[in-house]
């Protein structure tokens, strides 16, 4: 179960298909593959089936901790998304790295 707390246990692993600075290209396309495997070996498997390139895998903590405040304020009035700058400082908190991320 995810809490706000803390990540849920587990050994699945979250495969993000999109590099961000690919993202609003197709929103519609990076969200549908922003996905959760079993393990590493299964995003391989369907990579493998999908003729897809790699993209990110992160732990289900990284998830968590990238999904906690991402969103922070975004139904109160006025809210204005990351810009880049403040997206990239907020991954490079989380623990997100490299190109990927627009990061070192």
């Amino acid at each position: 179960m995810v809490t706000r707390q803390g990540p849920p246990p587990g050994d699945q692993v979250a495969h993000f298909l999109t590099p961000v600075h690919r993202a609003w290209d197709d929103v519609v396309h990076t969200c549908a593959n922003q996905r959760l495997f079993c393990s590493t070996a299964c995003v391989d498997a369907w990579l493998a089936d999908t003729g897809q390139p790699p993209g990110y895998v992160m732990d289900l903590a990284t998830l968590w901790r990238l999904a906690r405040d991402w969103y922070a304020g975004r139904m109160d009035p006025g809210y204005i998304r990351r810009d880049p700058v403040s997206a990239a400082a907020y991954f490079a908190q989380v623990g997100l790295h490299g190109p990927f991320w627009g990061l070192p």
